[in-house]
């Protein structure tokens, strides 16, 4: 099992990036076909589920996702490539993401 040893503290002085609230810079979309669209066509709101509601509702018409490939770093970079080109200058960002994965970074920290 591979260690992160943080001793001495020492070695983690000096100036690190601040951290500050996140921030929308652009979307893009997937739709039901998985096709990539720079727009927020499939942007939903979640809502949580009534109390007693019944798990196993549309788990007949579920269609699989073939994820074989992973697009979402490729469709991110095409998005920031036109973000770029539509404001002709370079996005400044210490960290870019897409939603929910910050979520999967930090995972793995919290199950050790």
């Amino acid at each position: 099992m591979s260690r992160f040893e943080i001793h001495p503290l020492e070695r983690f002085a000096g100036s690190s990036a601040a951290i500050r609230r996140p921030k929308e810079i652009a979307y893009f979309s997937y739709d039901d076909n998985h096709q990539y669209h720079l727009d927020d066509r499939s942007l939903r709101y979640y809502w949580p589920p009534q109390l007693g509601a019944d798990l196993s509702k549309g788990f007949d018409t579920f269609h699989q996702l073939d994820d074989t490939a992973d697009d979402h770093l490729d469709s991110l970079l095409k998005t920031l490539m036109a973000l770029e080109g539509e404001t002709g200058t370079k996005c400044e960002a210490d960290i870019i993401t897409w939603r929910g994965m910050m979520t999967k970074v930090n995972l793995p920290t919290q199950q050790i």
